[in-house]
Parts: C-alpha cells; structure tokens; sequence
C-alpha cells in the first residue's frame, strides 16, 4: 500500500476582531478561511489602550491545509511560491495572510493590508530546516498548479 505523503502538520490562524466590527462576522471569516474549527475567543488591548477581541484555533492534519490551498486562486499560489524565502521560519512555518473581509464573503485570497486572518501553516520537514521546508512547499504548491492547468485545458 502506498504511503500518503504528509507534507503539513495543521494550521495556526489568528484575527482581531476591533470594536468597530460585528464579532459574529469576523468568527465568520474565520471559519471560512480555515474550515470548521474550535474557536478561542479572548479580550485584549491595542498599541494605544483600543479594546479588541483576538481569536484563534487550530487544525491538525494535511485535509486543512489542503483545503485552504485549493482554495486560493492560481494567481495567489504563484504568488506564494514566489515569495516562498520570505514565507518559511527557521522553525519550518509557512506564514501566510488572508483577506478577512473577502474571507467572510467566502473568497478565500491573499492579502498584503492589516485586515487579516493570519494563518501559520506548519511544514513536515526532516530535518527541520529552512531550505528543506521551502523545497516540500515549493513541490506541493507545483503539484497544485500542474493540476489546476491540467483541469482548464481538459
């Protein structure tokens, strides 16, 4: 039997809910960034004394990631991939910002603002080393897109 290789242990994902926004709706783009999830739900104060509410959960396992990546549009995979060097920690993380807005409409992209669902996706990388979590990434992300063309030009 052929072994399923693993190349991601689960996802961390992060997002502030800020006083000035629906709490219900930002659980909301929380869920869709990231699939179903126990949510962790927690008061905190900003830079400058801003009441907001931090949630937070965690996915185990491949399915999850799986699931966010299909999900991000091509353009967004390539951009990834570009930008793998800057993505990858020393501890093996893929860092990766969702559009929160666009993630409560049930469009899953990449963001570069400060509205964000913040998702660390961990690499399954032995040894864990930086460059060896980049190369498992970079295949993986490859193996998406091969399929993805394959599929439109079928």
């Amino acid at each position: 039997m052929d072994r399923v290789k693993r190349q991601f242990a689960g996802l961390f994902a992060r997002t502030i809910c800020h006083t000035t926004e629906d709490l219900d709706k930002v659980r909301m783009a929380m869920v869709s960034a990231i699939g179903d999830a126990d949510l962790k739900v927690s008061r905190a104060e900003g830079h400058h004394g801003n009441p907001m509410t931090v949630i937070e959960a965690s996915v185990h396992g491949q399915d999850a990631v799986d699931e966010l990546f299909a999900r991000l549009p091509v353009v967004d995979l390539e951009q990834v991939e570009r930008s793998l060097a800057s993505r990858i920690d020393d501890s093996c993380y893929l860092f990766l910002r969702i559009e929160k807005q666009a993630a409560y409409k049930g469009d899953i992209r990449l963001s570069s603002g400060e509205d964000v669902v913040s998702i660390r996706v961990k690499v399954n990388s032995f040894p864990a080393r930086r460059e060896i979590a980049e190369r498992i990434v970079r295949e993986y992300i490859d193996g998406l897109l091969a399929k993805r063309r394959a599929d439109t030009s079928a």
